[in-house]
Order: structure tokens, then sequence, then C-alpha cells
């Protein structure tokens, strides 16, 4: 069945009909139900590949995320996956608009930002890394099109979905592998290379939670620049002389492998564990290799897809979306890499 021929039998036009199906513009309750029980009836499905091909138009999806080279190239895995996932959607011609930006500059921020809203794209991924500068620029100069939030949830914005780990609850594994790794009472480091990211406080929070019930383990908070990385390393280096009991690190970020080959270099890795996040090539091969214990993976090729994906229900097929898809918290060892 058409569209043509619901408005037939509902003796209504097809203009009436068009609104009905996209809930938007001024339709009797009267009308509307009609036009409802004939498309649930004949099972009506609107049909986006001839809503596109009528429109004649492509579409452009704008990408806010930290620049693809820095914090161990993470975010390269990210936006390759997304490129990927647009491309299988060719029919629809889905193109991707990068607009990167140096955490944690504020200014950076707000320039790729508004280069986004003036783009004309026709919804956005963001990352919102930099919790509070991105709620303010969304509250101040809300986005007119649809978007998605990925990596880490961010309490406050009001994208179609959030696609993310929960990071307490990361954290808070990472503080029981921790303790059944390193069965000791500590002292352990949290390492986290920025402040300002929702999603690693709440892990350090997460992992600190998870020994709460034992108050002779310390968990001693560092904060290392990863965007300085002699800096990092000094603060690394003050720490394990300062603090040569430390039984083991816990990297909230992509920076284990820093970690990791500071420790080792220092001779320093016997005994010691380390747990970090991601799979990138750097922490991977620390893993293999044994100067990297465990790393948990949130999988951001999979939430580039997803968010792509999701865009896509929203945009052409006009559906509703996920308000949150939690992404699984994945635990790596070096048996069970691939």
């Amino acid at each position: 069945m058409t569209v043509t021929e619901i408005a037939k039998r509902a003796g209504v036009s097809i203009g009436t009909v068009d609104r009905v199906l996209h809930d938007r513009g001024r339709v009797s309750e009267a009308t509307r139900n009609r036009i409802r029980a004939i498309i649930e009836e004949e099972g009506y499905q609107p049909n986006p590949l001839a809503r596109h091909l009528k429109r004649n138009r492509g579409y452009q999806l704008g990408i806010l995320i930290p620049g693809l080279e820095g914090e161990s190239r993470y975010w390269r895995l990210m936006y390759d996956a997304i490129v990927r996932a647009a491309a299988s959607f060719s029919v629809f011609s889905i193109e991707t608009k990068l607009y990167p930006f140096e955490r944690p500059d504020r200014f950076s921020l707000d320039a790729a930002y508004q280069a986004m809203l003036d783009s004309g794209c026709d919804g956005y991924i963001i990352a919102p890394v930099m919790q509070e500068e991105t709620l303010v620029l969304l509250s101040e100069r809300p986005p007119a099109v649809p978007y998605c939030i990925i990596d880490s949830p961010l309490p406050g914005a009001h994208g179609i979905t959030t696609i993310a780990q929960d990071p307490f609850r990361g954290g808070f594994l990472a503080g029981r592998v921790m303790e059944f790794l390193s069965a000791s009472e500590g002292p352990f480091a949290v390492v986290r290379p920025y402040t300002e990211a929702f999603n690693l406080n709440e892990r350090a929070r997460g992992f600190t939670a998870w020994f709460s019930g034992n108050p002779k383990v310390e968990i001693i908070d560092l904060v290392c620049p990863e965007n300085h990385e002699s800096d990092m390393l000094a603060i690394l280096d003050r720490t394990l002389n300062e603090r040569p009991a430390i039984q083991g690190f816990f990297a909230v970020s992509s920076v284990g492998h820093v970690v990791a080959e500071r420790v080792y270099r220092r001779g320093m890795k016997d005994g010691r564990k380390i747990i970090g996040y991601d799979l990138v090539p750097e922490n991977v091969e620390c893993l293999r290799d044994g100067r990297i214990d465990c790393l948990i993976s949130q999988r951001p090729e999979e939430q580039g897809r997803i968010a792509v994906t999701q865009l896509y229900r929203n945009i052409v097929l006009e559906e509703r979306t996920d308000p949150e898809i939690a992404m699984p918290l994945d635990i790596f060892f070096k048996e069970n890499l691939v």
C-alpha cells in the first residue's frame, strides 16, 4: 500500500497522511486515529530509499572529537569506524566531516564546535571529553539537528542517544581485578591524564570505591598530563621515588603503555600490577609482553558504528532511537588477545 492509497481510503490528502506518518503538523485526533488504523491494518512501512531518491540529496555527519593522532590514536580507531559505517550506507550518500579539537584547550573546542554548527550537517557525533565546556556549548548554542553522544555519558545533554560504558562500573571492575591480581593491600595509584573528563573521573572514583571497605588500602591519585609527556614521566618518576611500595597502577585512559614502560625501564615491574584502558596498539604490545597485566576495552570501533546507525535511523528512516546504548566491559589478558 502506498501513501496515495492510504489517503484515498481515509478520505484525506496525501499531506495529511504524511503529517501523521512523521508526527508533525496539526491533524484532528479522529483523522489521526483513522489513518493510523489503516496503517496498522495494512502493515505499511515507509520506504526510506524512495524518499531519499525523491529528495535527490545526500547526508553529512559532523564529527566533534579530539585530534586523531593524540592519545595513542584512540580517536583514530573510532573515527575510522565512523567512516566505514557511513560508507556502508552508500545508497543514501552518507558522508562525514571531521571537526577535531585539542584537548584540554577550551578555545580549540569552541572553534571546532562553531565550525561544525556552521557546516550545515544533518547530524552530529560528539565526544564530550571536556564535560563542563561541552555542556555550556550545547546549552548556549544548541544544535538545530540531531546529535549522538559517544565515549562518555554527559549528564544534562539531550542528544538522541548516548553510546558509552558506565565509567564508574569500569573503574569498579578494575579495582576488583587489581585486588585479584595483586593479592596485596596496596598502596595503588590511579593515573588520570585529564581532570575535566566525566568518564575518567568516574573510573577513578569506581576504582577507589572497590577498596572502600578496606581502610588499610591507600589509593594515590596521580594527575599526569598526557599532552605533556615529559611532565607525565616526571610525575611518575617522583612518585616511584617517593612511594616505592606502590603495588599497582590503574591508568583510566589509553596511557597505560606510558606507565608500563616507565615502571619497566626502572626495573620496578616485578610484583607490581598495571591495569589499563583501551586496545590501542601500544597497550596491546605491552599486554602481550607482560608489561601490562590487564586491559579493559570500551569498543571504540563499535561505538562509531552504532553512532552512525542511530543517526541513520533518526535522519533517514525518521525512527525513534534508543536513548542509551551501554557498551560492555571487556577484559583482556594476554591469553585471550586475538
